[in-house]
């Protein structure tokens, strides 16, 4: 078996702590996108590819969509499994994919992502690897076959003005500006009721947003489906937009 094949699927365990859960003992959908983050990274460290290696080149990773689908949410103090991989190049994106399944093998959530490897200095992005289309080849495929097509915004002078988002010094990432789980929980505290499982979760990152910014949002809900706009109150640049679908249980 080669480097390659060993490598191709990543998987880590994961025990939910209390400060990742919320009022229900469920681990809360912002620390579930933590845990997305950390793994993605050890993954690519592991690689060859991690965010210490780039930066020294001048480059860096950013997530440019992601695509969520969600079962359910794991208990406190339960542990979870969680799988990543690579899926291959489309565009200009790497993509990768997650799954996540409780101790008894259920399957809970599986997203996929699609990630641009950008200059720093030029803020430009940078053609991908052939390495990620080679380990691609021996790696499961997608878990979601999303063409990370626009997502369409609220329309101009439809829904309402969401929860204000402030981008603090802990939201910050090695790149010196708000981590892509701040901006995801913007998203996901900009509607005035908390996603629940099942749903289906949709991001596209648009936009930087740095320490002191104030993300403004606009909210539309309209046949089943909640869409969120997220721009930066200073100049009105857009940073990020969101759909977020409820999945309606099958009838017994």
């Amino acid at each position: 078996m080669s480097a390659g094949d060993r490598l191709s699927v990543f998987r880590e365990r994961f025990r939910i702590r209390a400060s990742e859960m919320g009022p229900d003992a469920r681990l809360r959908l912002p620390a579930l996108f933590d845990l997305f983050q950390e793994i993605a990274g050890n993954h690519a460290t592991a690689l060859g590819w991690g965010s210490d290696v780039l930066l020294a080149r001048g480059q860096t990773w950013i997530l440019s969509r992601l695509t969520l689908k969600l079962t359910a949410l794991p208990a406190w103090r339960e542990e979870i499994a969680v799988e990543t991989w690579p899926a291959g190049v489309h565009r200009l994106w790497a993509l990768r994919e997650f799954r996540v399944t409780a101790a008894d093998g259920t399957e809970l959530a599986r997203a996929t992502s699609a990630w641009i490897l950008l200059g720093v200095a030029t803020k430009r992005p940078l053609r991908q690897s052939p390495d990620l289309v080679e380990i691609a080849k021996s790696s499961p495929p997608r878990l979601i076959e999303d063409p990370f097509e626009p997502l369409l915004a609220p329309e101009a002078g439809t829904g309402v003005n969401g929860t204000p988002f402030r981008v603090t010094r802990y939201d910050l990432d090695l790149n010196d500006h708000a981590n892509n789980v701040a901006i995801l929980r913007a998203l996901l505290t900009a509607p005035p009721q908390a996603a629940a499982p099942p749903l289906t979760f949709e991001a596209d990152f648009r936009g930087e947003a740095f320490e002191g910014d104030i993300l403004l949002s606009r909210v539309a809900e309209a046949s089943g489906l909640t869409r969120v706009l997220l721009s930066r109150e200073s100049d009105g640049k857009e940073v990020a937009r969101a759909v977020i679908a409820a999945v309606r249980e099958p009838a017994s």
